[in-house]
């Protein structure tokens, strides 16, 4: 019986309100995925931060090609509260600010790497695998090894270290996406339970990953702005590109020119299959190079 199912209170708890935000990430490929993936793992073992790696590994931990990386913080505070007529604590998580130093060096340090410092190994298909340092051959006192030099600006009390294949196994090379999660909480604790659910959500991870981006290799120069994010989201509510103009500020032709390409990064042919699309209710379709390509759709109306 694994140690996930021998508990009966927080871990459980915290991989089902992980899958719900898994679940809940955007199902298109936006330029913060990978930090939106990182802030939805953080419920697993708070105060804590996490990164985010999508590119091509090698089962020894070689990074031939990174697709993207991303990384999220929380702490642990002592909230006061009015409540009831009286003056009260409460214990509250909060997120660290996307800009803090700390997620900015661990996000460029792991985007900056060669390597991952630990060998996930060989995965087959969707396979994944999860655990403490130790579990992947580091040391204990894996604070000398380059993971902990990577992490050095982290007062880390304990690490997690995911992987999981994304569509075909990594066998010599191929693509995957990495989990790494500083426990910041201050005395050093047994993340084994942690590692059993971070290793229970992985695949739900690994599938929405491969909705937004796709199995094969991407350019992310082609995902979804934060400027086409806005405009994405009003369209979602069955806003016309005036509208948008009008609520924006902006004029109708340069919302007309984001909505023209958000339908090209999406490859979807009409308004209707952009919603689809962006809601996760139809699978992405692969982008045809030129030679070719189908004949050109009428650019959607600006009404």
């Amino acid at each position: 019986m694994s140690t996930l199912t021998r508990d009966g209170s927080g871990v459980i708890r915290s991989a089902v309100r992980i899958t719900e935000n898994v679940c809940a990430l955007p199902a298109v490929a936006t330029q913060d995925w990978c930090d939106q993936a990182a802030a939805a793992l953080l419920p697993l073992c708070p105060p804590a931060i996490a990164a985010v790696f999508i590119g091509q590994i090698d089962p020894t931990g070689s990074i031939v090609r990174r697709d993207a990386t991303g990384a999220a913080g929380c702490y642990v505070a002592e909230v006061a509260t009015t409540l009831g007529g009286g003056a009260r604590s409460a214990v509250s998580v909060l997120a660290i600010e996307p800009s803090d130093a700390s997620l900015t060096r661990v996000r460029t340090n792991l985007d900056q790497a060669r390597h991952l410092s630990w060998a996930p190994g060989d995965l087959v298909g969707s396979g994944a695998r999860a655990g403490t340092p130790e579990y992947f051959g580091l040391p204990a006192d894996y604070g000398s090894t380059p993971l902990g030099q990577r992490w050095d600006s982290v007062r880390s009390a304990g690490m997690l270290l995911g992987v999981v294949a994304l569509g075909r196994d990594i066998r010599p090379a191929g693509r995957a996406l990495v989990v790494e999660i500083a426990h910041t909480g201050g005395l050093r604790s047994d993340l084994g339970p942690h590692a059993d659910a971070l290793l229970a959500v992985l695949p739900a991870l690994a599938r929405r990953a491969n909705m937004a981006i796709g199995q094969d290799q991407t350019d992310s120069t082609q995902w979804i702005t934060s400027r086409e994010q806005v405009i994405l989201r009003h369209l979602l509510l069955g806003k016309s590109v005036r509208e948008i103009a009008d609520e924006l500020g902006r004029s109708p032709h340069t919302v007309h020119d984001h909505v023209k390409s958000l339908h090209r990064k999406l490859n979807a042919s009409s308004r209707g299959e952009l919603v689809a699309r962006a809601l996760g209710h139809v699978e992405p379709k692969p982008m045809l190079n030129d030679d070719h390509a189908p004949a050109r759709q009428a650019a959607p109306s600006i009404n």
